[in-house]
């Protein structure tokens, strides 16, 4: 039995859920985190992606936001194979970063945004 295809249009909101394979720590080096940021801010200059909140913990990463002009399967496809390849020639390993498909679950309205937000901020602690 297949997935069930994601939600997506424009302008529509997420909670995005990206895990290291194997819950290995995979954001050890600030270069690393330093790296993913790099590609955010390349998704919101060039995709039109907004982004309300971000947390980058070693094993996993957390972001609240909203697509424009790409739809998220692609954003998050050019973000987690741009930061796959950086990784495993930094590393000099091969194979996979991320644990499975990356986690979206729609934020239908400015109550669970909220919900969102202040979960992904109180996350490190």
């Amino acid at each position: 039995m297949g997935r069930r295809p994601r939600i997506e249009f424009e302008g529509a909101m997420y909670h995005v859920i990206q895990r290291g394979n194997n819950r290995e720590f995979i954001f050890i080096m600030p270069e690393h985190k330093e790296y993913l940021l790099e590609q955010l801010r390349h998704a919101v200059n060039v995709d039109g992606l907004e982004i309300f909140a971000y947390v980058i913990m070693n094993n996993h990463f957390h972001l609240a936001v909203r697509t424009n002009k790409e739809p998220l399967s692609k954003v998050m496809h050019r973000l987690n194979t741009r930061f796959s390849r950086y990784y495993n020639r930094e590393r000099g390993r091969t194979g996979h970063v991320f644990e499975s498909r990356y986690k979206a679950v729609p934020i239908e309205n400015e109550r669970y945004l909220l919900a969102v937000v202040r979960y992904i901020h109180r996350n490190p602690v």
